[in-house]
């Protein structure tokens, strides 16, 4: 042990006396109160002072070797120390202090021959004292410093034996007690026993509740139990008292990183590095925060800073450094400075996994998939690579259209892990990352599986399937899909609307619903006889025998059905069931019950869009006089009766209705009457209730709003809700990971964590929910033209219990005069309803906060094609847009032979319901625009693209394909070169995210 320091303190003067001395005790105590108080900056001046002229009682330097530590001056405390230990070198307690002032230092050998010679000075252990447990302490400091845990505990033990053993009067030494029960419980929690640790923390805190350390090290353990709001609070407790606790301050900015508060966690690392700027886990976090961030530049600095701190050029500790400073240019489009420092990184240590993986996705990025995937198979080296590595590599092979060696490579991680859930949703969601939804299926539903109550395995089970029928299989596996879909249905997180077709597909492999859907031969095509093959279906059961099959019971229930050939076979089914069923003697059976309470519920959702006939409509007055009459004569009409009337009319525009509701039915008539009676009239109540927020006089939006008011647009019943909301800043960054966006709070802008949300044009408000249920804290208001709308949009959400959304009446050319501004604006779908779309878009611009964002949706001429041949075959027949004329559109597009343009809307889930139909062929004014026009509208609102929101994930694997020199994908006028080779990307619609340029 040495006891010279070598810092600039040492040679010390000798002190100083008379009125020089008082002096110097008055600044010493001051400092020491500033300190103490948790004001260190305030202290730096008297310290100072002392400095040049200190004190020469050894007391008074040990105060000021405390004050040094408290600074965060490890090296001054060392010599202050040393200085009192020299004055006086029989005093124990000199000892003890300058043992921890050398563990501070990092000094762990002396700091531990300093403890021990305490201990000689002290005479026998049994005497007690302050001192002593301090020199235990320190010697327990020591030990974990060196790993040594259960050396480290029995010094503690000792330590705190003395303690008990000794008077409890004296302050030191009970603040010495409290230090060694804070370091046992340091101890327990590096041996993981953390409900002992706990216990410990909360003993020594109830000694001395202000100790800045014991209080920083009791977050540490909250922290790792999970507790990060406990432990950032009292983290932050810790650092009030002492704002230069280093390991504090770090846990501080690493529960900020943690939870994606950037900016906060970047101002925490600064002022880490502005004590110690070695720390090398600090500089790394700051680096990744500022990286992510979108601060490159910065983050680029703060590496190379590290790295200039590091004299040797061999030193392990700069492989991290490189590896950050690769991550941070790559991300910044410095491909080339990215590579060499890889190549530096991977020249100290070849085998980095993540640094293989970043360089293997810049060559992805650069264009140069094929060299990615070679660089990970030579990082292999003829060894298994990685878990993380070969995730990359499928997701190279994927990217690279590979899809035998990508199908080898999933089949082969999964074999590693066959029961990991996990693993299993990673490769399905690489699979549909690449667009490739066929080879996700198998083992998104092996995920559900292994855990089918994880929300986003679910999520990921309609990605797979959605807008698209089962792949080929055998009964076996169908009736496994079967399940799955059926199981689907009943989840909150699912949008029932993406499962349609693949329903579809499953349920017509039934050779009941295969004869239900061929055409008619014979009797029955005037709609009041049946033909032959209806006729046999009654005899021998098969008709009834659908009410038993779930999957189509749930479907009807849950979302329109979206298959031409299954709405003929429903269509059909409907008239046959209303045929066989009116004679006298209306049998009553529950199965027949059920069937036709399930297409009752289906053409309510599709708003009555199956086809009728002229029979069906004679019949339909019959039942209706059967009803009336049974109520009539205070009798209650059969059943299956008034499901019938359900499946052909809505109940509520019955004058009866009410008296219905007042009767008690079966099960399925009763949730029959809750939809089309007692809730429609609960939207008729809401309309009342709706707050007029600006008038609606422009010709255009008077006329749009009256066709939402006769049909509201979508009808839609779930929206595929996620069990927990995320913060602003989070949603963001995953929607758009190369984006310079700020986390909340940032430059001093609304804090993000509760963002005010507009959804000007809601419609039936599925995006207002969407807002509400996903962003955290989220306060919404909604408004729309039409109050029907409106009122669809307030029932739902009450039902599901979402009370931040404020629905309006509003006109959006008149939402300027609110004077309000959001941090978030969508307004989807809405725009191109206007005579102008850009005086819309000026008037949203101007309510955007300074750091707001916006997602905003046109029509795109180039994939509406389709819809302006089906607009004009709609008009050279005349059909107007009434619920005949819908039908009779939709028979003749149906009719039209395939290869016809306007045929292909067909495939659009909006043609399988009658106001859907209406919006997507009929709409009374819309106007169609290009990227062109999309760009100049933006640069003329000095607004700045993000990017867009893509339906299909395929999208945006083509783009990094066509265009991996733009991994942001935010170039325009590349995506208008992607358009023109594939005009149907975009489905009909941009949705365009954007920000105010900063």
């Amino acid at each position: 042990m040495t006891t010279d320091s070598a810092t600039g303190t040492a040679g010390l003067p000798t002190g100083q006396s008379g009125p020089d001395h008082q002096a110097a005790a008055q600044r010493l105590a001051q400092v020491l109160e500033l300190c103490r108080s948790g004001r260190p900056e305030e202290a730096e001046g008297p310290y100072r002072a002392l400095c040049g002229s200190p004190p020469q009682e050894p007391a008074a330097l040990l105060s000021l070797a405390d004050a040094a530590r408290i600074l965060g001056r490890p090296a001054d405390s060392v010599a202050w120390a040393e200085a009192a230990v020299r004055r006086q070198p029989d005093r124990a307690e000199g000892w003890s202090v300058l043992a921890l002032a050398f563990i501070a230092a990092g000094r762990v050998d002396d700091g531990y021959a300093a403890a021990a010679e305490a201990l000689r000075r002290t005479g026998q252990e049994e005497t007690g004292g302050a001192a002593a447990v301090q020199a235990h302490r320190a010697q327990a400091l020591a030990r974990l410093r060196r790993g040594q845990l259960a050396e480290a505990a029995a010094a503690c033990d000792t330590a705190l034996r003395l303690a008990d053993g000794a008077a409890q009067s004296a302050q030191p030494l009970r603040q010495a007690q409290a230090e060694a029960l804070g370091t046992l419980a340091l101890v327990r929690m590096l041996e993981g026993r953390a409900e002992e640790a706990e216990a410990l923390f909360r003993r020594a805190l109830s000694h001395r509740p202000v100790l800045p350390e014991i209080l920083g090290n009791h977050a540490s353990l909250l922290a790792r139990l999970g507790h990060d709001e406990k432990a950032l609070e009292q983290a932050e407790q810790a650092v009030a008292l002492r704002p230069r606790l280093v390991g504090t301050l770090h846990l501080i900015g690493t529960l900020h990183h943690r939870s994606g508060q950037l900016e906060s966690a970047i101002a925490v690392f600064h002022r880490v590095l502005a004590v110690d700027p070695g720390h090398l886990d600090a500089r790394l976090l700051l680096a990744d925060s500022l990286r992510v961030a979108g601060h490159w530049t910065e983050a680029v600095t703060v590496c190379r800073d590290g790295l200039a701190l590091i004299a040797d050029p061999d030193d392990r500790t700069r492989t991290a450094l490189l590896a950050n400073l690769g991550t941070a240019l790559q991300s910044g489009g410095d491909a080339a400075g990215a590579l060499e420092a890889y190549g530096a990184a991977l020249r100290l240590t070849p085998d980095l996994p993540e640094v293989h993986n970043n360089l293997a996705r810049l060559h992805q990025e650069t264009g140069n998939p094929d060299d990615a995937i070679e660089d990970l198979r030579r990082a292999a080296a003829g060894r298994p690579l990685p878990l993380p590595l070969r995730r990359t590599l499928l997701s190279l092979l994927i990217a690279a259209g590979r899809t035998a060696e990508a199908e080898t490579e999933a089949f082969g991680i999964a074999r590693t892990a066959p029961d990991d859930a996990e693993l299993c949703f990673g490769i399905a969601a690489l699979f549909l990352q690449g667009g490739w939804r066929d080879q996700a299926l198998p083992y998104v539903r092996k995920a559900i599986r292994l855990a089918p109550d994880m929300p986003r395995n679910w999520i990921a089970f309609v990605e797979a399937l959605r807008d698209a029928g089962p792949p080929a299989s055998g009964e076996g596996a169908d009736q496994g899909l079967r399940t799955d879909l059926l199981a689907a249905l009943g989840r909150p997180e699912v949008e029932s609307a993406g499962l349609s077709r693949a329903i579809a597909g499953v349920l017509m492999a039934s050779p009941v619903l295969k004869a239900l859907a061929a055409p008619e031969e014979g009797p029955g095509d005037d709609g009041r006889t049946l033909d032959g093959k209806s006729l046999a279906l009654l005899a021998d059961g098969s008709l009834a025998g659908l009410a038993e099959d779930a999957l189509l019971l749930a479907h009807l229930r849950a979302a329109p059905v979206c298959d031409p050939r299954l709405e003929r076979a429903l269509t059909r089914l409907r008239r046959v069931l209303m045929l066989a069923l009116t004679g006298p003697g209306l049998p009553d059976r529950p199965s027949w019950r059920t069937l036709c309470a399930a297409i009752a519920e289906q053409c309510f959702l599709n708003e009555y869009v199956f086809a009728e006939t002229d029979g069906e409509f004679q019949v339909l007055a019959v039942l209706v006089r059967a009803a009336e009459a049974a109520l009539a004569s205070g009798e209650q009409p059969p059943a299956v009766l008034v499901a019938l009337l359900g499946a052909y009319r809505p109940l509520y525009r019955w004058e009866r209705a009410e008296a219905l509701q007042a009767l008690s039915w079966p099960e399925e008539i009763a949730r029959l009457l809750n939809r089309q009676v007692a809730e429609p009239l609960a939207e008729a109540a809401i309309q009342a209730e709706l707050p007029e927020l600006t008038p609606i006089s422009h010709p255009v939006s008077v006329g749009v709003r009256a066709q939402y008011e006769e049909n509201p647009y979508p009808r839609w019943m779930n929206t595929g809700l996620l069990p927990e909301p995320m913060p602003l800043s989070r949603f963001l960054h995953a929607l758009f990971p190369h984006a310079a966006l700020p986390a909340a709070p940032a430059w001093n802008a609304p804090d993000w964590e509760a963002p005010e949300v507009l959804v000007a044009g809601c419609g039936t408000g599925r995006e207002a929910v969407w807002a509400a249920s996903t962003l955290k804290n989220a306060k919404v208001l909604a408004v729309d033209l039409s109050r029907r709308s409106l009122a669809y949009a307030t029932r739902q959400s009450r039902r599901l219990g979402l009370k931040t959304i404020e629905f309006a009446q509003a006109d959006l050319l008149e939402l300027g005069a609110l004077g309000r501004r959001f941090d978030v604006i969508h307004s989807v779908g809405v725009l191109h309803h206007m005579e102008d779309p850009m005086a819309g878009l000026r008037v949203l611009r101007g309510m955007m906060s300074p750091h707001g964002v916006m997602e905003i949706g046109f029509y795109s001429a180039a994939a509406r094609r389709p819809i302006l041949a089906a607009r004009q075959f709609i008009a050279e027949r005349g059909h107007p847009p009434t619920l005949d004329g819908i039908r009779h559109v939709r028979r003749d597009i149906l009719a039209l032979p395939e290869g016809h343009p306007a045929r292909a809307v067909i495939h659009s889930p909006d043609f399988y319901g009658t106001s859907a139909c209406r919006d997507l062929l009929m709409h009374v004014h819309e106007l169609h625009v290009t990227l062109h026009w999309l760009a100049d509208a933006l640069a003329a609102l000095k607004l700045e693209f993000l990017g867009f929101r893509l339906a299909d994930p395929a999208v945006a694997a083509l783009y990094r394909k066509r265009f991996p020199e733009d991994p942001a994908m935010t170039s325009l006028a590349r995506w208008d070169r992607l358009e023109a080779e594939h005009p149907m990307i975009f489905g009909g619609l941009y949705q365009a995210w954007v920000r105010a340029r900063p």
